[in-house]
């Protein structure tokens, strides 16, 4: 299951491909039939449609200001020099209504920056493709639009997987096709892909967007910058292991019947000074243990060898505390089993956003619960919440 904000994450950037893709199907909609004529109308006049402009009145007049925002911004990338817009923007970020309320999109109005003079805009790059290009760059847009209407999380990242390996094929013979290298990006921060993610951050880097003063534009950059998948160093020390870092929610269940529990709680995995990675018990009243009471030894492959301390018995002076699952403690005695011990079974998710680990139950009578603790292992989900290490 995700948590709420992996959700809230990965639904911000399935709303960037969707306006991006409203704003290229609008466009593309209003667009002369003879491409000819579209391209000596979009260099004489290089305003928007008034179907676009009597869109974006009706979406002002019924207090709709963050979708107007949204309009505005896309429109913009189409139709950089367009006074209308440019005043219509300026207007838009005064409005209370909106303030605060804007999202985060692949497109914008990149109007002081280079990217506005070398990036092909989505409104009429794909009209002056021809032959299988065009249809290759109508296959991507289409994708896009199916990994943003899915609200099936598989699903969407079947498409969004299957637009990254096919947009790259595209981008080869088109490298200037900065709309794509923008939904590239937001699918990388949305499949936890650092190589796509480096790879269109630099594109649009070199296109000039680090210096437009797009806000869109910029908390893209920003997104990629905090993962550390602007400098191709940190993108190697992330694949490695970086995924791991920040919060995770933890719950756990015994058994056959699963007993969730651990509601609030988490586990904070932080670098080691030894190079490896060390998860610190935070409970719901937010102070989290100094000590680790999980440590995870990483592999030349990049695998991660797990292991959880159980305390020796509740008098254990070296116990980190943290997570522990006993069955009839006895006061004072020894628990089996007790000390660092790995899990049973270690299961992570291909996105890297879920981990799963199964451990044998502690017990104080050995003799009497062996089989009640083969039966009832404890099976442990950690979900990542944030990449934030403090909390």
């Amino acid at each position: 299951m995700q948590s709420f904000r992996q959700q809230l994450s990965r639904l911000t950037w399935l709303v960037c491909i969707s306006l991006a893709l409203s704003v290229t199907t609008l466009a593309q909609s209003d667009a002369p039939v003879d491409s000819n004529a579209k391209a000596a109308d979009a260099a004489t006049s290089g305003q928007a449609p008034d179907a676009v402009m009597k869109k974006l009145t009706e979406l002002v007049h019924a207090g709709k200001y963050a979708e107007a925002q949204q309009l505005t911004a896309g429109m913009l990338l189409v139709f950089p020099h367009d006074q209308r817009l440019i005043k219509a923007k300026a207007l838009l970020d005064k409005a209370p209504a909106a303030a605060g309320a804007a999202t985060a999109t692949p497109g914008g109005n990149p109007s002081a920056s280079k990217v506005s003079s070398t990036q092909s805009t989505t409104g009429t790059k794909g009209g002056q493709l021809t032959g299988m290009d065009k249809v290759e760059y109508n296959a991507l847009i289409e994708l896009a639009r199916q990994a943003q209407q899915s609200t099936n999380l598989e699903q969407q990242n079947t498409s969004l997987r299957q637009f990254l390996i096919e947009s790259n094929v595209f981008l080869q013979k088109h490298p200037d096709e900065m709309f794509f290298w923008q939904i590239r990006a937001a699918s990388a921060i949305s499949l936890d892909n650092p190589d796509a993610g480096y790879e269109a951050g630099q594109k649009l880097l070199s296109a000039g967007a680090a210096d437009s003063s797009d806000t869109n534009l910029q908390q893209l950059l920003a997104q990629l910058k905090i993962k550390g998948w602007l400098d191709k160093q940190k993108v190697e020390v992330y694949k490695k292991y970086g995924w791991i870092l920040g919060s995770w929610s933890v719950s756990w269940s015994t058994g056959n019947k699963p007993d969730e529990h651990g509601e609030g709680d988490k586990e904070v995995f932080l670098k080691s000074e030894t190079g490896d990675v060390g998860g610190h018990y935070l409970p719901t009243n937010g102070h989290i243990n100094p000590r680790p009471d999980f440590r995870g030894a990483i592999l030349n492959s990049g695998e991660i060898r797990w292991e959880h301390y159980m305390a020796t018995s509740d008098n254990d002076q070296e116990t980190p505390g943290g997570l522990q699952f006993i069955v009839n403690d006895s006061p004072g005695k020894q628990r089996t089993p007790s000390g660092w011990q790995a899990p049973i079974s270690y299961v992570l998710s291909d996105d890297k956003r879920t981990m799963t680990m199964e451990f044998r139950q502690q017990t104080a009578n050995p003799k009497r619960d062996p089989n009640y603790i083969l039966q009832h292992p404890v099976t442990l989900t950690f979900v990542k919440v944030s990449d934030a290490q403090t909390q």
